[in-house]
């Protein structure tokens, strides 16, 4: 029989005892920092019905979704590819909050498509969102969070992007674009296609002088995150009310991350990451050596409850543990570990039990087995279970 048979599918990967002890250490971590800051944990399934898996914004999700059919109901199924649009789902339809409310969760999600330059095709995706509060006092709560939980993980240099997709979007508005040009030059931007933005321009006759000067401007606006808010202001400025309050948030939040935590962050006007799913500001977080690793990433999406029927805003951030696991340092030390014999010795069953509920990993020997150099072993003596190194 061939040995590659029994290889898993490109993407999909086994984790071994050490990485997987390594996962279950900063999943359990992750979970403790964000329970502390008052997030509950829920656990949506890992299948669900295609009509609410892919509702709404869940349908950008259906080239990535494995389906197949439930032979209880002959309806179509659906492995999930991310568990954003599932929190949602048991927002509107079951917890139904009236006030603001913290959910956490974590768990493996599954791509039907391979792409190696964003990681696995099943990764462990760990998150918060934060539900009935819109402003941008709910968005630096989960910035907060999600830089808690980046130093959690130990990892040096780190350093934030953030964005607003509101800024774009108030300016096709103003430019009165149709659907099809605010897909064209929505494409164009997520590409940083700069000579094909130059074209659209020249071909933007329609644009007031103030509009022009804005789009000309858009792609530079990009650079430390106050730099560019004083050099965006003159120009964005009195636009539309939407603008001016994306551009008052993000300033507030430049100067909260200056002001709390000494960060300088980096904000890219013209960034369009996650257009057709957020709503309002965007972040990253990464951990940049010799090349830039990102740890998490999020934003605000007050529309994706709506499509299960009840609206609530909503700001979040999630990260995927498996593609950190190699970056992340080493975990705790390995626990002492004492080898024990199989014995109907009612005092050596207790023995166990206690050496196990003080927190020592007891491992079971067996006659004939060699034990490890200088392993520490419970032997008898006169009537007692004593640990004994050899």
């Amino acid at each position: 029989m061939q040995q590659d048979i029994w290889f898993t599918p490109e993407g999909i990967e086994d984790l071994l005892p050490q990485q997987a002890e390594k996962l279950e250490y900063y999943r359990q971590g992750l979970l403790n920092e964000l329970k502390l800051s008052g997030y509950q944990q829920v656990l949506p399934p890992i299948a669900e019905f295609t009509d609410s898996l892919l509702t709404g914004t869940g349908r950008k999700l259906a080239l990535d979704t494995c389906r197949f059919t439930d032979y209880e109901t002959g309806r179509m199924m659906g492995v999930r590819a991310d568990m954003t649009p599932q929190v949602a789902r048991i927002v509107s339809n079951r917890i139904k909050p009236s006030d603001i409310l913290r959910l956490c969760y974590v768990g493996e999600v599954l791509k039907s498509r391979n792409n190696k330059a964003k990681g696995s095709r099943s990764p462990i995706q760990l998150g918060a969102e934060l539900f009935g509060h819109k402003g941008v006092e709910s968005d630096i709560e989960i910035i907060d969070l999600m830089l808690g939980c980046a130093r959690y993980m130990g990892l040096p240099n780190l350093q934030i992007s953030i964005g607003h997709v509101g800024i774009v979007q108030g300016l096709m508005e103003q430019a009165k674009l149709d659907a099809h040009q605010q897909n064209e030059l929505v494409d164009i931007l997520k590409r940083k296609a700069l000579p094909e933005y130059q074209a659209w321009l020249a071909s933007q006759a329609q644009l007031s002088d103030k509009l022009s000067a804005a789009f000309s401007s858009l792609p530079l606006f990009c650079g430390e995150a106050q730099g560019v808010i004083t050099q965006a202001k003159p120009l964005l400025r009195g636009i539309t009310a939407a603008i001016d309050l994306a551009l008052g948030d993000l300033e507030t939040l430049a100067n909260y991350l200056i002001n709390t935590q000494q960060l300088n962050s980096h904000l890219d006007l013209s960034d369009l990451r996650g257009f057709q799913y957020h709503t309002g500001v965007i972040f990253a977080c990464y951990s940049v050596e010799s090349t830039p690793v990102l740890l998490a990433k999020g934003g605000r999406y007050d529309e994706v409850c709506a499509a299960f029927g009840e609206a609530h805003p909503a700001t979040g951030f999630s990260l995927d543990l498996r593609n950190l696991l190699d970056h992340l340092p080493d975990c705790s030390a390995p626990l002492t570990c004492v080898y024990a014999p199989i014995s109907q010795d009612p005092a050596l069953y207790a023995k166990v039990t206690a050496l196990r509920s003080e927190g020592t990993q007891v491992v079971r020997c067996y006659q004939g087995n060699s034990l490890p150099q200088g392993a520490s072993k419970l032997v008898e003596q006169n009537g007692c279970w004593i640990v004994q190194t050899n």
